[in-house]
């Protein structure tokens, strides 16, 4: 089973490095990730007309287990549609984006470069699983998100699937379960009440509040994590829910 990973936050992500050691136990990896911080970045590839950025290969002891290593100067939706379409060698079989530091639920699925890469290898008929974990006041418990993105690779490959997967920052003999859940209401930081400042004529600064509350019941993303459970959410290639 050939395994691209990927995600939004770079390529000296810590997540990425647990991501890829976790799915090297189970397939043959390849990384293939942006070079700096892509965040919000969506399913955006940039423009290419100017031709495509450059690609670093890095020495694999960085990554113990891992096929092969590389990063661009790009977002990870291009680093996926590059791979998907045979850039590294044959297409993977899956594609796993993570592991990102803060929850992907809501309507955040629409922004999030960790779920645009996903997104991308779905549009050419390729399983993907997007994995982030809810960030909290303790340290990253990055094993309990990686399991959980190997949990998933059967049923991502076996019917076909993108799955949006959040985990809560919790060692694994405290996580509750796994759910199936559907997309809550929560925009990205729930941010609220924008506003202009004028600094100087004509220029303005920019700014938000964050974290109102919002809708998140039974059944969704949202509730699920933050009760203790794994959220799996199936998504279509639009980033809807399928």
């Amino acid at each position: 089973m050939r395994i691209l990973v990927t995600n939004d936050d770079g390529i000296e992500s810590p997540g990425i490095h647990v991501l890829a050691r976790h799915l090297s136990e189970v397939g043959e990896v390849t990384v293939f990730a942006p070079s700096g911080e892509y965040s919000g970045a969506g399913a955006a590839i940039g423009h290419l007309s100017a031709g495509l950025p450059d690609v670093h290969r890095v020495e694999r002891d960085e990554m113990p287990g891992v096929t092969a290593v590389y990063h661009l100067d790009g977002p990870p939706a291009l680093a996926s549609l590059l791979a998907c379409r045979g850039i590294l060698g044959d297409p993977p079989d899956v594609v796993v984006s993570g592991i990102n530091p803060g929850w992907n639920v809501g309507h955040a699925v629409h922004f999030s470069g960790t779920i645009g890469a996903c997104v991308t290898a779905n549009v050419f008929g390729i399983p993907a699983v997007a994995v982030s974990q809810h960030t909290t006041d303790g340290p990253m418990q990055w094993d309990t998100a990686a399991r959980a993105a190997v949990e998933q690779l059967p049923r991502a490959i076996g019917e076909a699937l993108l799955l949006n997967v959040n985990v809560p920052n919790l060692p694994p003999n405290e996580i509750r379960g796994t759910l199936d859940t559907k997309l809550s209401e929560r925009i990205p930081y729930s941010l609220h009440s924008p506003t202009l400042t004028e600094v100087s004529p004509g220029r303005f600064t920019a700014a938000f509040e964050k974290f109102a509350s919002f809708e998140g019941p039974e059944g969704t993303d949202t509730y699920a994590v933050e009760a203790g459970y794994v959220s799996v959410t199936p998504l279509t290639s639009t980033g809807a829910t399928a």
